[in-house]
């Protein structure tokens, strides 16, 4: 995973006012923060800081993925990773997962190319 896209996007999301996601600079940022807004509910213990590590991770592994299909194979893989790369930071896998999964779902849909991340 390239931690180069992740660090930028970490410090981008970080940034972002998560209870004003209409006045985020970036498309995805603004839309990290609306998606934390409505899962914090459920998981009303993840702090912004540790979606955003989780968010970030998200966009980074879209990007080296290439526009591939979130299937089972790569979800083992990003779990792996996920598992590394968060140490005692960010949520357990089962939360970050399905901020991941629905990362993926927008960047597929307004990010094709994913060539506007930061």
């Amino acid at each position: 995973m390239n931690r180069h896209l992740y660090r930028e996007q970490l410090d981008t999301l970080r940034q972002t006012p998560y209870r004003s996601p209409d006045r985020a600079d970036d498309a995805f940022a603004a839309f990290t923060a609306y998606d934390y807004g409505r899962r914090r509910r459920l998981h009303p213990d993840v702090a912004w800081e540790d979606a955003c590590r989780a968010y970030a991770f998200a966009a980074a592994s879209h990007a080296d993925h290439g526009g591939q299909h979130l299937d089972l194979d790569t979800e083992l893989e990003l779990e792996d990773h996920w598992e590394r790369l968060r140490g005692e930071s960010g949520p357990d896998w089962p939360i970050a997962r399905t901020l991941l999964r629905e990362a993926w779902r927008w960047l597929d849909e307004h990010e094709p190319s994913s060539a506007r991340l930061h």
